[in-house]
């Protein structure tokens, strides 16, 4: 070939060759970039997502949890400058919030946040950023890709703490039987989620959720059932913030795996005549059945031969003697708590005057009284308080001072008396005077003449106190600063009225101490022992039933048990072993009740069937949930109301798509 031809062709293959030397240089270093850029928005916006999730666990608001997402996101992304955000935060409403915040550099981040009702918030966020190519740049039209990445959080999802969960698999893929079954008289309302791994079956009454229905195999649940509005409970239509449930299917729920709570006492006898029961192990079944009363220390009872209760009247509820009307401090309750059963084992007292050297003010002197106990957890002592007995008055003449006798209630190990000041009467306020101490013994054997206030009529005994001008000076008056349990401090939180007639009155809400719940299910302490606003580490009056494989629980329709737990024990109140714990507790478990029973928290029998009898099982506002391998409800349905409050920690945000 001419040599001539063959000129210049050298300068065409360099610059081919230029130019795919230049794009693979471009895929090797701008799409390393581009990959790198990609993966750093991912890792933002997922962090994002939870962030959110977690502030609106924290605070309850979406604003700051929109703002937390943004602030993490900026972090993540090294974008130090405030965006600026359109429309602004808020809150969701019917419509979700469609937020979109753009950063100096022109990153955009968007968040779509919606409230579902029952399957709780979902927070929605999508970021995008331009990324500025430096070889790749000859191979385009000049303009700069923009590289994206999304995350959904999800948090408070009722599915992953249902109020009534059946973990067996029986009616689906082939298995025989029901996992959960209702057969019983009126209705069974739920206020959370139903969840069960097998099929529901409701062959009586009905079944009316305020949530929504997560039934694995089933489409629909035949049988009289009804989905109504979350939270309220109302029948569809659904306004606003009520959010109407569904059926949802194909979800299978794993057993959480919660560890016993830990048993720090060591082995206790059977239950005598002592009103007080110790937290322990018990080797043999109690199986109480004298129609007595008896009051659970705080503790974890670990029933090696299983818990039946045939007839007594159990729990660790501290009640003030001589329960208030919730509409009139000065008339005593129709139904008092400790007489729940006919155990006859309410206490009471006595205001009278008497003669003495040392008189007080003239004038009618008004009066409350409250239960005082301490309670035990980890080396630390815990004081427990009641909400307040019905008010008394005394009119004070010349030289008389005000005496109190008290007919012992359970559980109480002191009382602290509470005075008005002549002019004041019954509506107060009242200020903290002094105690008086529980002398003698408590016993439930011979309750049939309590209250009594002298003599041994009453086995729980009596006990009586003066309070003269050694006590109550000129100078004596209600001090709302003063501390708890200082002289002329307010006392307690009064008592709420009953969910129903002939029920119990309720005990006091939560609130910011010293207000509220200062004994019971509703009282929170910190880890040293002081008043401390709720959620925290120790709810001081708490127990836990403990049931290991080879016991049962047997609660019958003879007897009852008004139980609560604790955060210190994840609130389990009732737990049986399951797979994760092995040997698993099997057993076929019973719960029913004579009139007024309550188990306040988790009831936990992963690997073991549960048989509901009775509606007066669940003779409570609220509850942490039913978790069991199988559960059917016969006779009258109760209603099951499912609180946060008294639940496990609820499980943190998760990334769900």
């Amino acid at each position: 070939m001419d040599e001539r031809l063959q000129k210049g062709q050298a300068i065409v293959l360099i610059a081919i060759m230029l130019a795919v030397v230049v794009g693979m240089a471009a895929l090797a270093i701008d799409g390393a970039r581009a990959y790198a850029l990609r993966r750093d928005l991912q890792a933002a916006v997922d962090a994002a997502a939870l962030a959110a999730g977690d502030k609106l666990q924290q605070t309850g608001s979406y604003t700051s949890a929109e703002q937390a997402a943004t602030a993490i996101f900026g972090t993540n992304m090294r974008l130090y400058s405030v965006p600026a955000c359109s429309p602004g935060y808020g809150t969701p409403g019917p419509a979700p919030v469609n937020l979109t915040c753009t950063y100096p550099d022109g990153t955009v981040l968007t968040q779509v946040v919606a409230s579902l009702g029952p399957r709780g918030s979902q927070f929605t966020l999508a970021a995008t950023r331009s990324l500025q190519l430096q070889f790749a740049r000859i191979l385009t039209d000049g303009s700069n890709p923009k590289i994206s990445a999304t995350a959904g959080g999800g948090v408070n999802n009722l599915l992953n703490t249902p109020t009534i969960a059946a973990l067996n698999q029986a009616g689906c893929g082939g298995a025989g039987g029901t996992a959960l079954l209702i057969n019983g008289g009126g209705t069974l309302g739920v206020m959370g989620d139903v969840v069960s791994n097998g099929a529901i079956s409701v062959t009586g009454g009905g079944l009316q959720v305020a949530g929504d229905i997560y039934a694995r195999c089933q489409t629909a649940v035949p049988g009289a059932v009804s989905i109504t509005c979350y939270p309220s409970g109302a029948f569809p239509p659904c306004t606003y913030p009520d959010v109407a449930g569904a059926t949802r299917t194909g979800y299978n729920l794993v057993d959480p795996g919660y560890p016993p709570p830990p048993v720090a006492a060591g082995s206790q006898g059977a239950p005598g005549s002592d009103v007080v029961l110790s937290p322990g192990i018990y080797a043999a079944n109690p199986n109480l059945s004298s129609g007595v009363c008896y009051f659970l220390s705080a503790g974890v009872y670990k029933w090696l031969g299983g818990y039946t209760n045939n007839g007594d009247f159990v729990s660790n509820q501290l009640k003030p003697p001589a329960e208030p009307k919730a509409s009139d401090n000065t008339k005593m309750a129709t139904h008092q708590f400790w007489n729940s059963d006919g155990a006859n084992c309410a206490g009471s007292y006595q205001l009278s005057t008497i003669s003495t050297g040392n008189p007080i003010s003239k004038g009618a002197w008004a009066i409350e009284v409250t239960s005082v106990r301490s309670d035990t957890y980890n080396g630390t002592s815990y004081r427990r308080e009641s909400a307040p007995s019905y008010c008394q008055t005394a009119n004070a003449g010349n030289g008389q001072a005000l005496q109190i006798r008290v007919s012992n209630v359970p559980g109480a190990t002191s009382y602290d008396v509470y005075l008005a000041p002549p002019s004041s009467g019954c509506a107060g306020p009242f200020g903290f005077a002094g105690s008086i101490p529980v002398a003698g013994s408590v016993r439930n054997d011979a309750t049939g003449g309590c209250p009594a206030y002298s003599g041994s009529g009453c086995s729980l005994g009596n006990e009586t106190a003066i309070f003269d001008s050694t006590v109550l000076t000129p100078l004596f008056a209600p001090n709302p600063l003063a501390p708890p349990d200082t002289f002329g401090a307010y006392p307690p939180s009064s008592e709420t009225g009953p969910l129903k007639n002939n029920l119990p009155n309720q005990n006091p809400d939560r609130a910011a101490p010293p207000a509220g719940d200062r004994a019971n299910e509703d009282q929170c302490d910190a880890a040293g022992g002081a008043l401390a606003t709720c959620p925290t580490g120790i709810t001081p009056g708490a127990v836990a039933f403990y049931i290991p494989s080879g016991g049962c629980l047997s609660a019958t329709t003879s007897g009852d048990n008004f139980v609560f737990s604790g955060y210190q024990y994840n609130w389990m109140v009732i737990y049986e072993p399951g797979a994760a714990y092995p040997p698993a507790n099997t057993c076929s478990n019973s719960l029913a009740a004579f009139s007024d029973s309550a188990f306040i928290g988790v009831i936990y029998v992963p690997s073991a069937a549960l048989t509901v009898q009775k509606a007066a099982a669940f003779r409570t506002d609220d509850t942490g949930g039913i978790i069991a391998d199988t559960i059917t409800f016969n006779g009258q349905l109760p209603n099951i109301i499912f609180s946060t409050a008294f639940a496990p920690v609820p499980p943190a945000t998760q990334l769900i798509n």
